[in-house]
């Protein structure tokens, strides 16, 4: 009896044991590909900038100092979160009407819309931002048909409007993914219920559906807001030097005027938004699960 009190003990210290030994080999990841390379850049953007020197090892606040308080890098920085708020938003409207017909639609070719709908996540992101010059470029056929239908030139590329529109094309199916999966595990019969006390397609969704896929709605707008300030091609190739916004000072800083530690405390500074807004989301997620956990 004694032994065979003491077995129960034993295998759950092991699955304990086993549980963090599993853990390792992701964790050792996460240092050696993350957390080191982000110390490291910590490091580098308190180096002092000095002409002729790409890199001057030593200590300095002048480059956060210099981009918190500057008012073209401020601008700059207010343009960049302008503009992930904006894409986040109008990626969200976008998205919400597709995954839920993706989820509760029943048509022929369903498999085949998701593919589509998809595919832009099995394509390079140098094709996606050629093909958006194309397709908004001065000669291309919807810059031409804009023109006819408004009477007034339209430019599209190197133009906050054509940026606008190629993240929000690239970061829809990103931003499907975790919608889907929260829309997935809304029950039908809430809805049904909703309608059948009086309540609106509208006012179904708003007091519904959406609080109940909060969540999945959150995590798509970090992850929208995460390509925004890591788009770079998209900022160098479709905005230009007319919609100036971090990633593309960073490459500057780097390439032109080669003051790495200055691109450095910019990419610092993004890589803190993106915490923040991490952090956030799972706040406001948390609260959105206990919430409809009372009710």
């Amino acid at each position: 009896m004694t032994a065979s009190v003491g077995m129960p003990g034993k295998n759950v210290r092991w699955h304990d044991t086993s549980g963090w030994l599993a853990l390792l080999p992701g964790l050792a990841l996460m240092v050696v590909f993350f957390v080191l390379p982000a110390l490291k850049l910590l490091e580098i953007s308190f180096y002092p900038h000095e002409l002729g020197s790409v890199l001057t090892p030593g200590f300095t606040l002048d480059n956060y100092i210099r981009f918190l308080t500057d008012s073209f890098y401020l601008s700059k920085l207010w343009l960049t979160i302008r503009l992930s708020v904006v894409v986040t938003i109008v990626t969200l409207i976008l998205s919400y009407p597709v995954a839920y017909v993706l989820v509760r639609g029943h048509f022929v070719g369903k498999g085949l819309i998701i593919g589509l709908v998809l595919s832009p996540l099995l394509t390079n992101f140098i094709v996606l931002v050629f093909a958006w010059m194309l397709l908004l470029g001065p000669q291309s056929f919807v810059v031409k048909l804009l023109h006819s239908l408004t009477g007034s030139p339209i430019k599209l590329l190197y133009a906050e409007p054509g940026l606008i529109i190629a993240l929000v094309h690239v970061s829809i199916p990103y931003a499907l993914i975790p919608l889907i999966a929260s829309l997935a595990q809304v029950r039908k019969d809430l809805e049904e219920a909703s309608v059948s006390l009086g309540a609106g397609p509208w006012k179904t969704f708003f007091l519904v559906v959406l609080p109940l896929t909060y969540p999945g709605a959150m995590s798509a707008a970090f992850v929208v807001v995460s390509i925004v300030l890591s788009g770079f091609a998209f900022a160098l190739f479709i905005g230009g030097d007319s919609v100036l916004i971090v990633p593309l000072l960073i490459w500057q800083a780097v390439n032109d005027t080669h003051d790495w530690a200055m691109a450095a405390a910019m990419s610092f500074v993004a890589f803190i938004v993106v915490v923040l807004l991490l952090f956030l989301s799972m706040r406001l997620s948390g609260m959105a699960r206990s919430r409809g956990g009372t009710q």
